[in-house]
């Protein structure tokens, strides 16, 4: 109150207690304010952990629900699997350990192998290979590979339980565990052998079709030309009789059958090239010279519609050939250039060094990877398809018409440039020309240069020169001993190998023994020559056939210090051959030097040539082989590393 004194004691401790009490009120108020406020947040939280329970119990039903239905599907799928597993009756499918070890089996498996799941497993997975395979670890290195590589695949023989034999198709993929680790193998094989018996059926089938379009091109062919033989020759005969004798007839007559021989001699040389069976004689050549030496004759034979330009590479290898085969070569692609240009055209003739490296060997069928020499040939006519270049190498195949083509051209080409390690490549345009590159593999032996002169006048026998003749065909022995005869030679003969050494022991004067390759009575033409060569270690000897291949010829090359002349030959070719033989020096032998240390490499190489003989140095295996591919006929003797003198004997590439 304003004024003092107006309460008295007793109204302030009144006052005083009632303050007291409403403190107590006011703090009790909050008191109670804040355990609402606890009971209010415990309450929501209660209720939310509650909803929260509900919440979890609803997504662990859920989960459970979604992990049944997995199992479900897994279970349902590994069913499936096994299903098919235990289905599949045409593949062998089963599974193995990290040992190769077979851990479990499927009916296919049981059918294909013969084998029940309770006889097969436990056992190793050779027990399906053959005693080769095995001698060879061909399991341990399938195995590898799997685990290697993660796969192997592979076809061959497998044997069954019964001990028979079946060209399977094998597939082995590695399994590893989610964290790397090999747990084992899975194996699928199947049984191939029926397709394998199709399919040989099929490539036979095509094999007698392709001998049957080559066997009627031939027969075509050698019938047209017998025809012409034939018919010239009873012409002969008969105009023999008539008096007078019409000379000039008989001559056109005999010059017509001589014309159609020689006609049938090219045939055959050209199906021969083709079969990859001609006897060749490579020598190293150099194309700078050999290719405008040919500019000439090929003019002549392509006529003046025709223009010819060279373009010659600076440097060029010397190329490993055939020289007479590659002018062949070079004139059969020449001729078919032309006919691509009917209203005439240009002809381009170009050298080049190339280097066909493994990248581009891998692709092409019998190429080794190396430097050649290249010869291209490009014309500016009308090209070919694409069909047409598919077939151009096909014997008797031509696009040109009936009577002006044997369709051996190219084929015969393709023949010689395999026979002679090469490769050959068409770039053909429609509208545009056409360009056959052929590759000749680089020659490194360097021979001496020599000039060959072939005159006109022929080549005769010296007084006291005899040759025996071996040839069991009694046609041919009388042809040839009469051509000798006319030759100015001494002649001797025989029909067979054994009778030759007896006719050579009986007369020392021989100096020449002229032979067949192919005798009867179990001693062929070389067989006689070793032997006859053994007596007379000086007898100059001459090979001749109409087809040689083991005897004489190795991988289509003549073997080295041979001499041949091939069936059918001319007077003028035989005795040329002859004399050559005859006045002919011993060549040095010829060594391939292995020796990796350059400088032994160097004084042997001296020591060997100061004693007359050619060498051919190596520094490795690898290289040895490679020089020994490249030498013509191949070397005499080997010299390697440690040996004090030349080791081995006659050696071919």
């Amino acid at each position: 109150h304003a004024q003092p004194r107006v309460f008295t004691a007793r109204a302030e401790r009144i006052v005083e207690t009632l303050a007291a009490q409403a403190a107590v009120a006011i703090d009790n108020a909050k008191l109670n304010e804040v355990n609402l406020r606890q009971i209010a947040a415990r309450t929501q939280a209660e209720s939310d952990l509650q909803q929260l329970n509900q919440n979890l119990e609803k997504r662990a039903e859920e989960r459970a629900q979604q992990l049944a239905a997995s199992v479900m599907k897994l279970e349902d799928t590994e069913r499936r699997f096994q299903h098919l597993v235990q289905g599949v009756t045409d593949y062998a499918i089963y599974m193995l350990d990290v040992d190769g070890t077979i851990i479990n089996w499927n009916p296919g498996a049981e059918r294909i192998k013969g084998y029940s799941r309770a006889e097969i497993v436990g056992r190793h997975l050779s027990t399906f290979y053959t005693p080769e395979d095995i001698e060879r670890d061909l399991p341990k290195t399938a195995l590898g590979t799997a685990l290697e590589t993660g796969k192997y695949e592979a076809e061959g023989w497998r044997v069954r339980k019964d001990g028979s034999r079946f060209w399977a198709s094998v597939v082995i993929n590695a399994i590893r565990s989610a964290d790397g680790k090999h747990i084992g193998f899975a194996k699928i094989t199947r049984d191939l052998t029926e397709r394998r018996a199709a399919d040989e059926r099929a490539r036979q089938a095509q094999k007698m079709e392709a001998i049957g379009h080559l066997t009627g091109g031939v027969a075509h062919d050698f019938n047209n030309l017998l025809m012409v033989i034939v018919g010239n020759l009873e012409t002969v005969q008969r105009k023999l009789n008539d008096i007078p004798v019409d000379i000039p007839r008989l001559a056109r007559s005999a010059e017509n059958a001589m014309r159609g021989a020689r006609r049938a001699e090219s045939l055959t040389q050209r199906l021969l090239a083709f079969s990859r069976q001609q006897p060749l004689d490579p020598r190293p050549l150099d194309l700078g010279r050999t290719i405008p030496g040919m500019s000439d004759m090929l003019r002549r034979t392509l006529g003046e519609q025709v223009s010819i330009e060279t373009v010659l590479g600076g440097g060029t290898w010397r190329a490993l050939a055939d020289p007479n085969q590659l002018e062949l070569a070079v004139l059969n692609l020449a001729v078919n250039a032309r006919d691509a240009m009917p209203d005439g055209g240009k002809l381009t003739l170009e050298t080049a060094n190339v280097y066909l490296d493994e990248k581009y060997t891998s692709t092409q069928n019998e190429v080794v990877p190396g430097q050649y020499v290249m010869i291209a040939i490009t014309d500016n006519g009308s090209g070919m398809t694409d069909e047409v270049k598919a077939k151009a190498f096909d014997p008797f195949f031509t696009t040109k018409d009936v009577g002006h083509g044997t369709g051996l051209g190219l084929s015969q080409v393709y023949g010689f440039i395999k026979q002679s390690r090469g490769h050959v490549k068409i770039y053909t345009e429609l509208g545009e020309g056409t360009t056959i590159k052929l590759y000749l593999p680089r020659a490194h032996a360097v021979p001496d240069e020599v000039e060959y002169e072939h005159g006109k006048i022929l080549v005769r026998g010296r007084k006291n020169e005899t040759v025996l003749v071996v040839e069991d065909d009694p046609d041919v022995r009388a042809y040839s001993c009469d051509t000798l005869s006319e030759l100015g030679y001494d002649v001797l003969s025989a029909g067979t190998g054994a009778a030759g050494l007896g006719v050579l022991d009986s007369n020392p004067a021989i100096r020449v023994l002229f032979t067949d390759v192919g005798l009867p009575g179990g001693m062929n033409g070389r067989q006689l020559a070793d032997e006859a060569r053994r007596r007379r270690p000086h007898l100059k000897v001459l090979f001749t056939t109409g087809y040689a291949r083991n005897a004489i010829v190795h991988d289509g090359r003549l073997d080295a210090g041979v001499d041949l002349i091939t069936k059918p030959f001319s007077q003028a070719a035989l005795a040329e051959k002859l004399r050559d033989i005859i006045d002919a020096k011993r060549e040095p032998g010829r060594i391939l030097l292995v020796e990796d240390e350059a400088l032994i490499q160097m004084l042997a190489a001296e020591y060997l040539q100061g004693s007359g003989f050619t060498v051919h140095p190596a520094g490795t295996a690898s290289e040895a082989m490679n020089v020994l591919g490249k030498i013509p006929g191949g070397v005499d003797a080997v010299g390697r590393h440690g040996s004090s003198r030349p080791k081995g004997r006659r050696v071919n590439p």
